[in-house]
This record gives structure tokens, sequence and C-alpha cells, in this order.
């Protein structure tokens, strides 16, 4: 009797556990129910590692090169007018004596006559880019002493053109030495104290390697001084791999590339942004030809890789008055070719 009462008991109880344990909230959870665990995101905000600076940027999406320093003076206006192209980037600006500015290395930036073509191409909406630097001549760059008289340099052209849209075309293939440190400092300053837009225009060594080696110390020694910045690739004058665009794209794929890896904090799409590319219509200097073909090929891939910029060296030279030259020219593309079809190629990326 005793004993069958006890288990009785402790069946009672046993059930009264089983109950208790049923209602009371599991520690346990499964992977399924477990809320996510807090932690970062890969937003543009929060991606690890640096970011591109921030600061004013660029807004011309589509802007040839015109070419001041190879006479006859050209009536921008009226080239408008002809061509359509009302935004533009004017070279190059170069040391005259010292670290004064000039164009071309001679003539003053005050000149009546550019100043009147300028204000023609204004007068019907245009824009200008000043550009310093270029192919040939005493750049301020090596000229101006310090960081100070630079950035005095370049804001007296900006001024005097009435733009606040700086290009700096560091091209360094011929031996030429610039202190990228002594650039950097000076776009510093232009920015901080007057909030200029920059573009560096730089060149690229092949498809196979992107951007030279002092192209990318510009950019990165730059990019450190936290000055925002659009990347403009000169795709030209390098050896060809598979077809002649293929081969310019893929040299703007691996800047691309290469700036992604600079700046892996930033949203890929705002690199992208950040970057341009400029052709060269027509001859080359080596022995690359760009056709109308070509320069579709790369408006095309340009606007479907998110790129912010296409240009042209040079505006004055779409035209087809030079068919089949077998050294690139400075008033025609060396192509058959009808006036300004490259103009209307790159108008369609804007």
């Amino acid at each position: 009797m005793i004993v069958a009462l006890r288990a009785a008991l402790a069946g009672a109880l046993l059930t009264v556990l089983l109950v208790v344990l049923a209602v009371l909230p599991s520690p346990v959870r499964t992977a399924q129910s477990a809320p996510a665990a807090a932690g970062p995101t890969t937003t543009a905000s929060t991606r690890p590692g640096p970011r591109a600076p921030d600061g004013p940027l660029p807004t011309v999406r589509v802007a040839p090169y015109v070419d001041l320093t190879t006479p006859p003076l050209p009536d921008l206006g009226a080239v408008a007018a002809v061509s359509g192209q009302r935004d533009v980037v004017l070279g190059f600006v170069l040391a005259g004596s010292g670290c004064d500015p000039t164009w071309g290395g001679t003539t003053p930036l005050t000149d009546p006559a550019v100043q009147g073509s300028i204000a023609g191409l204004k007068s019907r909406g245009g824009t200008v880019t000043v550009s310093s630097g270029g192919a040939i001549g005493d750049y301020l760059e090596t000229r101006c002493p310090d960081a100070a008289s630079l950035a005095r340099a370049y804001g007296q052209a900006l001024d005097v053109v009435g733009t606040d849209h700086l290009d700096v075309d560091i091209e360094t293939d011929k031996g030429r030495a610039v202190s990228m440190t002594r650039v950097a400092d000076a776009l510093k300053l232009l920015q901080d104290e007057r909030g200029a837009r920059i573009t560096l225009t730089v060149q690229v060594e092949s498809a196979d390697a992107g951007m030279t080696d002092d192209a990318r110390e510009l950019v990165e020694t730059v990019s450190g001084r936290g000055v925002a910045a659009r990347v403009n690739l000169m795709v030209m004058n390098f050896e060809q791999r598979g077809t002649w665009s293929e081969s310019m794209l893929d040299a703007a794929d691996l800047s691309l590339a290469a700036l992604q890896r600079l700046w892996p904090g930033s949203d890929p799409a705002d690199v992208a942004r950040r970057i341009g590319v400029t052709l060269m219509i027509g001859r080359n200097d080596t022995d690359a030809t760009t056709s109308l073909a070509d320069a579709g090929a790369v408006v095309d891939g340009a606007r479907a890789r998110g790129y912010g910029y296409v240009g042209a060296w040079s505006l004055l030279r779409d035209n087809g008055g030079c068919p089949g030259t077998a050294t690139e020219a400075d008033d025609c593309s060396g192509i058959a070719q009808e006036p300004w079809a490259f103009t209307r190629t790159l108008r369609g990326f804007g």
C-alpha cells in the first residue's frame, strides 16, 4: 500500500514538472528563430576603408579640348554655332616668365582676342574649363616654387577666364619631373579657399596596366590631401590589344579598379562617377586610329559603367580635311569623316 502511494506521488510530481517546463521560455533558440545579429552593413556610408574625398566635383559631362596655343585662334562662339558643342576645355595654361600663367607660355591670359573668343562662347550658353599642363611647354607645376604660388597662378587663370573648373593635365612620359606633393598642396589650397572643381587628367600605360605609375601617384597624393577630384583618363597613344575600342575600355577598367582599391570605403557607383575618359579622335600619335565606331563603343561603354565624363582631343580636329595622313595633325582627324561627326557621337553620352 505504501509503495503504491509513493509511486503515485512520484508520478504526479513528474507530471507537474513537465507542465512547468513546457510553459517556461526556452533558453535555446534555433538558427531559424533567432533574430539577426546586429552589426555593420555594407552601405556606402559604412564600407570599411578609406573613402574618396568629399567636396565640389565637376558637373560637365561632355567637353572636348580646344587648343588655344596653335594658330589660328578659333572663334569659339562660331565653332559652337556650327558644331553644337558649347562646353569645352581650353588648353593650355603654361608658365611664362617665372610662375606667371599664360596661354601656351607666350600669350597673356588677358589677351583681348582670346577674351573675345571666350565671351562669344559664353554668350551662347557655353562653359569653359581651364587646363594647365599638356604635352609640351614649361609647366606652372615645375616653375612655381611652392604650393602657395602655384595655387595663386591657378586662381589667376580661373579668374581671368571666369570659371571654377581647373583641369590639371600632367604628362611625364617625356621625362618631365613634377612634384606631386606641390601640386596636391596647391589644389588643396585652391579648393579650400574658393571651392574650385578639379579634374586630374592622367596618362594610361596600356590596356594591361591602366594608369601609369606617375598617374597613380598623383591621384593618391591629391586624394591624401582631401581634395575631391575627377580622374580623366587619356585613353590614347598606347599599344593596341584586340580592337582599339576594347583597348581603350580595358585601360579604363583597370584604372577604375585601381581607384576602387584606393577608395574601398566608397560606393563603387560613386567611384565610377568620378571617372572620365578622353579619346584622341582619328589618327593618334602612335599607330592607333580612333574611328567613329570606336568612339561610339567608348561612349556606350562609359555610359554602361557609370562614368561621369567623356572628352576628346580635340574639337578642331573633328573634320575630314586630311584623310589618310601618315601622322597626327593639329587641325584634322586624318580619316574620312563628316565635320563634327565625333562631336555628335560624344554628345550622345550626355
